[in-house]
């Protein structure tokens, strides 16, 4: 069923299930559907992983956070698949070492602090990483001395760090469609059809055309868009969602950022606070602020970035964080579930699947909220044992095998191998297609750009740039490369002249407004409401 348009799907038997969504949730559903043998469909407005997924802080952690919240059952869930990663996606997860500096604004105690990084330990059972140590000043200072003096040692403790999140959503589709799923990204749902209060059908759009696909059950994995898609069915929804903003700088440094990472707490506020190696730059992360707008319009605030530059300043003095050193910043949206009142840091990061027919709605309408990036193997099986009423099978997996082999064999040097891990044992197809350097500020390759049209769904040029190779993430954000990209892809898929220039536009348009540099924040900030 792979390879089937939404006209032919509208000719054929009904769908068990059409999962509204393609981010990390969504094809990790689509996946675990086809495994289980249903005949599943993955409908993605825009491009896979677009949405939270592409804009998170990009780590794959068990939520030291959370301890503090008593949630000990999400936090052992979540090093448990956290473990899983590092096993069976060894090329785009990685484990990260963080530094935890005891300073004056530290909410806790050292003897808390150390207490909570035993407990975390022995819910991990000790697989995957190693366990904390104690630092002292002198150690503390000799890892990172660009750490506050007032900073009286601390602890090293380990989590781990996808690469590219937005990579680990394409993997999902592709096993998806591998499976048997037909998967499509630039395909919004625009209507749920459920005339007699169960689901029959849901209507897509694509290329300007739209095409009645009928389904006997639908997921909403739509993440924060949920409640919009609730919207489109035909009885009222209930409003699932209590949204919040995170957002990101990156910063350029003087020199290379090491492979530490600092966790710590807001000086102002005592908000969980990165600060995380990217590549040759540093993310810095993150603000967690309820949000009531149009998710399609979210942005970093100027307030963001002045947030984010005054914690980074005191936090990491000897790195001198400035405004002139970012060179981009990023905001998503957490799609969690919608409390009255509180902080934002204590709502749940639980997931929760609402079958819609127990709250009288459409019987077949199902509907997913909350989950974190590390957690969507349990979340998928959850809404799979909702639609066949049993225990959901074993999700297995192994790594490659020889990738590591393969990476090596191709004679690059350090950078770029770093770069094409990402590919795992794709790394020599992409490859082969082009070894010429695309952008001077990112070490990836032409052929990547065609590997991603031709093998990988990219549609356009911030799919392959952002999406796909990774190269969008560089200082440059790809403006080096978009024009080149444009014509490689067009050779691809077959644009004229006149759809590589709008191609290559579309894509100044996108990083201007999703990764903005300083001085344009404030044109372009719409703010919350």
């Amino acid at each position: 069923m792979g390879g089937l348009t939404p006209a032919e799907l509208a000719g054929g038997p009904p769908l068990d299930v059409a999962v509204i969504g393609g981010g990390i949730n969504g094809a990790a559903i689509a996946r675990a559907a086809a495994a289980h043998g249903l005949r599943a469909a993955l409908f993605e407005a825009s491009d896979y992983g677009f949405g939270t997924t592409w804009r998170s802080t990009k780590l794959i952690h068990g939520g030291l956070r959370y301890l503090e919240h008593g949630d000990v059952g999400l936090v052992f869930e979540s090093l448990r698949e956290r473990a899983w990663l590092l096993a069976t996606r060894p090329y785009l997860v990685r484990p990260q070492r963080f530094l935890l500096p005891v300073l004056p604004w530290t909410r806790r105690p050292a003897w808390q602090l150390r207490m909570g990084l035993a407990t975390y330990d022995l819910l991990a059972l000790y697989r995957g990483v190693p366990g904390h140590r104690r630092l002292s000043d002198a150690r503390l200072r000799e890892l990172a001395p660009y750490l506050p003096a007032e900073a009286r040692g601390g602890f090293s403790f380990f989590d781990a760090r996808v690469i590219a999140p937005e990579r680990l959503t394409w993997e999902l589709v592709r096993e998806a469609r591998q499976l048997g799923a037909v998967c499509f990204n630039h395909c919004p749902v625009v209507a749920i059809e459920a005339p007699g209060g169960s689901v029959e059908a849901v209507v897509v759009e694509q290329s300007g055309q739209r095409v009645r696909v009928p389904a006997r059950a639908v997921v909403n994995a739509a993440g924060p868009w949920v409640d919009a898609v609730n919207r489109l069915g035909d009885l009222p929804p209930p409003e699932l969602l209590g949204v919040t903003r995170g957002s990101h700088i990156v910063v350029e440094l003087d020199g290379d950022p090491g492979h530490d990472a600092v966790f710590s707490t807001a000086k102002s506020d005592g908000r969980v606070f990165f600060a995380v190696p990217q590549d040759d730059l540093l993310l810095i992360g993150t603000t967690d602020d309820r949000y009531d707008g149009d998710p399609g319009a979210v942005q970093p605030t100027a307030e963001d970035i002045a947030y984010l530059l005054e914690e980074g300043r005191a936090l990491l003095p000897g790195l001198d964080i400035r405004k002139e050193r970012v060179r981009y910043a990023y905001a998503g949206l957490r799609p969690l579930q919608k409390v009255a009142g509180g902080p934002e840091a204590a709502i749940t990061r639980r997931h929760a699947v609402i079958d819609h027919g127990k709250l009288g709605g459409a019987r077949g309408m199902y509907s997913v909220v909350g989950g974190k990036l590390s957690t969507f193997r349990p979340l998928a099986n959850d809404v799979i044992e909702r639609l066949l009423g049993r225990k959901a099978a074993r999700w297995e997996a192994a790594a490659p095998a020889g990738w590591r082999e393969q990476l090596l064999g191709l004679g690059f040097d350090h950078p770029l191998r770093r770069h094409l891990r990402r590919y795992g044992a794709e790394a020599p197809r992409a490859a082969e297609l082009g070894r010429d350097l695309l952008c001077p500020h990112a070490p990836g390759l032409e052929g990547e750009v065609q590997f991603a049209a031709r093998f990988e769904q990219a549609a356009t040029v911030g799919d392959a740039l952002l999406r796909r190779t990774g190269i969008g993430w560089a200082k440059c954000r790809g403006l080096c490369c978009h024009q080149r990209a444009a014509e490689l892809m067009g050779e691809e898929l077959g644009w004229d002249a006149a759809e590589r220039q709008r191609q290559a536009a579309a894509y100044e348009a996108e990083v201007a407004y999703h990764l903005p540099v300083e001085g344009t924040i404030d044109r372009h900030a719409p703010g919350p409401g």
